[in-house]
């Protein structure tokens, strides 16, 4: 009867242990994938919001573009001087880079000059629907994508050309040829990643206009939710089988101007492979902690077993010395309840280290700053709280060429010292974050937008003229927007700072742009 009773304690306390464990890792486990997941989602969603505004600017200014050499081509159109409208056409090509050619025509169609490859259409009648509709309502227009008289598949944009008098005399109009390098790779093309996250771009009838796998673009897509969704007009994210059956997790967003959509996506087992990696992690370190604690069992089951009622005299006098009331001594069982309660509070201190090992996936592994998911909640806690704050979203200037000049390894060391020396900076006035790749963000609570962009000018100046492990100075752009000043939400406060970060970008680089200055310039 000892010996049976025996076996069941050591039954019990390894299946405790065992349970113990499993549900702490499991649990430990579902909550970072969800995590994971969901900024996965947000990320590629913002993304993908980013690279949409990205495009229609781009398409707007080739609409100025066009229109703006239109104004000069009335009298070279009217005189009939096809070789300055060649050059003309030609110039657009060359110096302007959005366009693949460029054609210009009389008031009936008939082509009267294009650029260099595309000549031989010259006294040719114009057969694109767009250019027609341009010579008819004299309004510049962007075509759905269709196949040329040269057999290319092509976007067509168009602007009018006007006499002084305002009248209708002509048509110029540039293509991008989709099959061919275009501005959407310029566009889209750096932002594909070996990890197997990659963009593309759909029309509004699902046609592929942009993807990376060039032979497929000009393919119709069907049977994608995200491209329903975008056909309807919308943006968001989800977690989907795309067309190919692979398991994805896809931000998309629409370009309100062409109806295009824009869809950035990444396998979703390439999104949770981290959370495997920090389950393996828990259980190498744990591992000690558990193998100790089961010898410890195994020795205190044998030695407690014989006489069995030592084990309850044993068990409650701990009890009162650590504080707790001792249970009543009852049947046999009694004593295995006693060795419940004791591996139980072994076990808390065991829950209090899968804690831990959660807690730290709220820190960026090189840097040692809060990643995005710790900005996240303190962000979500401050609008909560009714707490104003300020946001800077900062971008290294440059970074490519440090990786590709000086490798990936000294990329991480600038990474590295640049995280260090805003932590120094800001340490009494604001908190810092990696917000991913080069992007970093510093949040300055109960501080205004005015004062937070002089800090990060100040910031900007100091490190610009400090050497950086390549030897030379890094600089970096950013973007500052405050809560409630400018944004009511902590998504659109992220977007305005990003638009004045791209700002930044765009007119230099090396600058600090806050929402104030974007909008008065």
């Amino acid at each position: 009867m000892r010996i049976s009773l025996k076996h069941l304690l050591l039954a019990i306390a390894w299946l405790s242990i065992a349970l113990t464990l499993a549900s702490s890792l499991y649990a430990g486990y579902r909550a970072d994938q969800q995590t994971l997941m969901n900024t996965t989602l947000e990320t590629n969603f913002a993304y993908a919001q980013k690279l949409a505004k990205m495009t229609e600017d781009y398409l707007l200014r080739t609409e100025r573009l066009l229109a703006y050499s239109a104004n000069d081509l009335s009298p070279y159109l009217t005189e009939g001087d096809r070789q300055q409208l060649s050059d003309e056409a030609e110039r657009l090509v060359v110096q302007g880079e959005a366009l693949s050619s460029v054609l210009i025509t009389d008031r009936e169609g008939t082509i009267q000059g294009t650029s260099s490859e595309i000549r031989n259409l010259i006294g040719m009648p114009l057969l694109d629907e767009a250019g027609k509709e341009t010579l008819s309502t004299g309004k510049p227009s962007i075509s759905k994508p269709y196949q040329t008289q040269t057999d290319k598949l092509v976007v067509f944009i168009t602007s009018p050309i006007t006499d002084s008098s305002s009248n209708v005399i002509g048509m110029i109009g540039g293509s991008i040829y989709l099959k061919e390098k275009n501005v959407l790779n310029d566009i889209l093309g750096q932002h594909f990643y070996e990890d197997g996250s990659y963009v593309y771009v759909v029309d509004e009838d699902g046609m592929l206009l942009y993807h990376l796998k060039r032979e497929r673009v000009g393919e119709v897509v069907t049977k994608n939710p995200v491209i329903e969704e975008l056909r309807k007009g919308h943006s968001g994210s989800m977690r989907l089988m795309n067309s190919k059956d692979q398991d994805m997790l896809a931000g998309y967003a629409s370009v309100p101007l062409t109806k295009w959509g824009i869809v950035t996506q990444r396998p979703t087992e390439t999104a949770l492979a981290s959370s495997k990696e920090m389950v393996k992690e828990m259980i190498v370190k744990s591992l000690p902690f558990i193998l100790l604690s089961a010898l410890i069992i195994l020795y205190f089951a044998y030695k407690i077993a014989k006489p069995l009622e030592k084990l309850a005299s044993y068990a409650s006098n701990q009890l009162e010395r650590d504080g707790h009331k001792p249970l009543e001594s009852g049947a046999w069982y009694h004593e295995a309840i006693q060795l419940d309660l004791a591996l139980t509070d072994s076990f808390s201190r065991f829950q209090d280290q899968v804690d831990h090992f959660i807690q730290e996936s709220f820190t960026d592994p090189l840097t040692g700053l809060l990643n995005r998911r710790a900005l996240n909640e303190q962000a979500r806690t401050l609008v909560e709280k009714k707490v104003s704050f300020s946001l800077a979203i900062l971008d290294i200037d440059r970074f490519k060429r440090v990786n590709d000049t000086y490798g990936h390894t000294m990329g991480d060391e600038v990474l590295k010292d640049l995280a260090k020396k805003l932590q120094q900076r800001t340490k009494d006035k604001g908190l810092c974050y990696r917000f991913g790749g080069e992007e970093f963000v510093v949040l300055f609570p109960q501080i205004d937008n005015e004062q937070a962009s002089d800090w990060m000018n100040e910031i900007r100046g100091e490190l610009s003229n400090e050497m950086s492990p390549i030897g030379e100075p890094i600089t970096f752009s950013a973007g500052v927007a405050n809560i409630p000043e400018h944004a009511e939400h902590f998504l659109r406060l992220l977007e305005l700072a990003d638009e004045c970060l791209y700002l930044a970008k765009e007119t230099g680089r090396n600058k600090v742009v806050n929402v104030n200055e974007r909008f008065n310039s």
